[in-house]
C-alpha cells in the first residue's frame, strides 16, 4: 500500500466519523488516482466504510446518541434500497454511473452548503 493511498485512507476514514458523505470522495480518489474501474472501485468503496463506520458507530452507541427506532427505519429502507442500487449499477454503462455520481456530489454540496447556513442562520450568536 502505497503512501498515498494510506494518507488519502485515514484523511476519508476521518471524514466518514465525522459523518461527512465521503464515499463519492474514495470512489474518485481509487479511479481518478489509483487507477480503479468504477465498479471495482465501488466496492472497496463499500468495504472500506463498512470498516471506518463501525468504530463511529461504536462510539455513538457508546455515548448514546443513537435513535434506535428511526435507525430500525433507515435499516429497512437502506438495505433494499442498497440492493436495488447494486441492480441498476449492474445494468448501466460505466459512463453513466460516473454522471450520476457527479450529480449526485455536486447536488450533495450545493444542499450541505445551504442546510449550514440556515443552521448558522438560526443558531445564537456568541457575545
Amino acid at each position: 500500500m502505497g503512501v498515498l493511498n494510506i494518507v488519502a485512507s485515514l484523511l476519508l476514514a476521518v471524514l466518514a466519523g465525522l459523518g461527512v458523505g465521503s464515499g463519492g470522495l474514495y470512489i474518485l480518489f481509487l479511479t481518478e488516482l489509483m487507477g480503479f474501474p468504477q465498479k471495482e472501485a465501488t466496492v472497496a468503496n463499500l468495504l472500506f466504510f463498512i470498516a471506518a463506520l463501525l468504530s463511529a458507530v461504536f462510539i455513538h452507541i457508546r455515548e448514546k446518541r443513537l435513535d434506535y427506532p428511526f435507525l430500525l427505519q433507515i435499516l429497512l429502507l437502506g438495505a433494499p434500497g442498497a440492493y436495488l442500487g447494486f441492480l441498476l449499477s449492474e445494468s448501466l454503462p460505466r459512463q453513466a454511473l460516473r454522471i450520476i455520481l457527479g450529480i449526485f456530489l455536486i447536488a450533495s454540496g450545493i444542499l450541505s452548503l445551504f442546510h449550514n447556513r440556515k443552521k448558522e442562520k438560526s443558531s445564537p450568536k456568541d457575545g
